[in-house]
């Protein structure tokens, strides 16, 4: 299984852990940071997480040139064998986590591809068909 750091601004990351724990009960393969809710200086946690991970790792930051974003691509800007993902949902951290393929940029790419968000529209005229929205 994939080495994985969710690392946030505020709770987020600590958050989304908590609800892969009650979608698929593997948070423990997933290590977080919560940035900026202490004074704790966070880049510790990124350089320990570099140092340690089975390669290759995946690290996801919330914000693409953010502050989290920035301190992360900094520490791996010398390892190929660890990915960032940034702008992350709950879907490519669950993607990544549960696939059995092992992970290179390409399998990345389709990963990331497939879990993109998207616009669900229900037309007004929709609502006597509710069920065909299922199908």
């Amino acid at each position: 299984m994939t080495d994985i750091l969710i690392a946030s601004h505020g709770h987020f990351a600590s958050g989304l852990k908590n609800s892969i724990k009650i979608l698929t009960g593997l948070d423990s393969h997933i290590q977080t940071i919560d940035a900026y809710v202490d004074e704790r200086d966070y880049v510790a946690d990124i350089k320990k997480f570099v140092k340690n991970a089975k390669k290759p790792a995946v690290i996801f930051t919330d914000l693409k040139g953010g502050s989290v974003n920035q301190k992360v691509m900094l520490e791996v800007a010398s390892h190929d064998d660890i990915y960032v993902v940034t702008q992350m949902n709950l879907a490519i951290v669950i993607s990544i986590l549960l696939d059995s393929e092992p992970l290179n940029k390409d399998r990345l790419k389709e990963l990331i591809s497939q879990s993109q968000v998207e616009l669900v529209e229900i037309n007004s005229s929709d609502n006597d068909q509710s069920d065909d929205f299922f199908s």
